[in-house]
């Protein structure tokens, strides 16, 4: 393989890894304004609501409240989650 072979195969490496980082940052930036939103939300509410009542309320809108997935996008019962609201006494 000549060296002008190897250059361009690294080039290609490298481009591939620049997209994959600005996919990243994408996401990154995604995620970061989604938290921002739901914690607007969720401050917003405990003035009106105790704590568990606003975290029903979360859960009820389609996302987690239990610790490994919160606030994630929530398509089908947590078992963590109702567990959760279970132990707390909210259990609905």
């Amino acid at each position: 393989m000549s060296l002008a072979d190897e250059i361009k195969k690294w080039q290609e490496k490298l481009d591939a890894l620049l997209q994959e980082g600005q996919l990243l940052q994408q996401k990154a930036a995604h995620l970061e304004r989604q938290n921002a939103y739901l914690q607007e939300r969720l401050s917003g509410r405990q003035a009106q609501d105790d704590g568990m009542e606003a975290l029903s309320k979360l859960y009820d809108e389609g996302f987690h409240i239990c610790h490994a997935y919160f606030a994630q996008p929530r398509e089908e019962d947590c078992l963590f989650c109702l567990s959760f609201m279970h132990k707390e006494g909210s259990l609905r």
